[in-house]
């Protein structure tokens, strides 16, 4: 594989895709496509059984004796799915399904955790799944499963909230909430964007507004004055500065890069609400954002805030666990 062909920070060898074969999932698998096509990389579409009722053992396994033990009807159950799976590939990739393999298995915990699982077994660089599934879409709702992808995720994920998005991503928003893995998320962003030759990217830096978070004027005496704000304006904009010359590409790409406006916006409003506003503005069609893994402090912001970014943007949304930036 040529270094032409592959992401200029992040070499995608496995592509991961969590699939109910409905209309979310479809979508997910077609992007996943694309871009298991221009980095070369393995493309793997997982469809998760729930376990097996407790009441079809206790009705179809005392016959075991007859000749159909426990194993042969779980294969019986995974071979029919994977049949229905296969026609599903046929039907939507249209002659392309021998570029993608269909794993279809058990769940082991809840379905959402086994996929995770599944997606760990597969060395997996970046997974892919659809915000909803059976359930109609709610706004500010995702799927249950989308919503524990992303509080769980140890890998990128990308989850597709707009089902008729196909294509490059013409503009990317990073959204710069945690100031330690801001570089690394930025260089992530734009080693996605050079996928595709027609993107750009631009930066959110949310300034922190307490004038918003107390609407009764309980701590009026505390509230910053406007020079606090424009100062701190200017610091998160420095530093967005920083992060872009910092930034360096092979020499192959350096075209490509140099073309990437990285014009900065920095609002006065709640992280998550100037992440969705700012994105609703330029048009972005993909928005990346950090976010953390669930841990003993139950009110952890960045993990909240790509929460709430998640459930109620218009586009689709590339959520990367801090810990993997670091």
């Amino acid at each position: 594989m040529s270094e032409v062909s592959r992401s200029c920070f992040y070499s995608m060898q496995s592509i991961f895709v969590a699939s109910d074969f409905l209309q979310y999932a479809t979508q997910a698998l077609y992007q996943a496509y694309d871009l298991a096509q221009a980095s070369c990389a393995s493309l793997t579409c997982f469809h998760a059984l729930e376990k097996f009722p407790a009441v079809m053992r206790e009705i179809l396994f005392p016959y075991a004796a007859l000749g159909s033990d426990e194993v042969e009807i779980l294969n019986e159950v995974r071979s029919g799915v994977e049949t229905s799976g296969r026609a599903y590939l046929a039907k939507v990739m249209q002659g392309k399904e021998e570029h993608v393999r269909l794993k279809v298995d058990f769940s082991r915990d809840s379905m959402a955790k086994s996929i995770l699982h599944a997606a760990s077994e597969c060395n997996a660089d970046l997974m892919f799944a659809g915000a909803y599934g059976t359930k109609p879409h709610t706004t500010g709702i995702i799927g249950s499963m989308a919503a524990t992808f992303v509080a769980y995720t140890r890998i990128p994920f990308y989850l597709i909230k707009d089902p008729t998005h196909r294509g490059s991503h013409r503009k990317i928003l990073v959204a710069f909430l945690d100031p330690e893995v801001s570089p690394q998320l930025l260089a992530w962003a734009v080693s996605f964007a050079m996928y595709y030759p027609d993107s750009d990217v631009e930066i959110v830096t949310p300034v922190p507004d307490l004038k918003r978070a107390d609407p009764h004027g309980d701590y009026q005496g505390f509230a910053p004055a406007e020079r606090h704000i424009r100062a701190a304006t200017e610091h998160v904009t420095q530093r967005a500065k920083l992060a872009v010359q910092a930034l360096t590409v092979p020499f192959m790409f350096e075209a490509h890069a140099g073309r990437l406006s990285f014009r900065q916006h920095a609002p006065v409003m709640p992280p998550a609400s100037a992440v969705l506003t700012v994105a609703d503005e330029i048009g972005a069609d993909l928005i990346v954002i950090p976010s953390s893994q669930p841990s003993l402090n139950v009110d952890n912001e960045l993990r909240e805030t790509a929460r709430n970014i998640t459930e109620y943007a218009n586009q689709n949304c590339l959520v990367i666990p801090s810990a993997f930036l670091v």
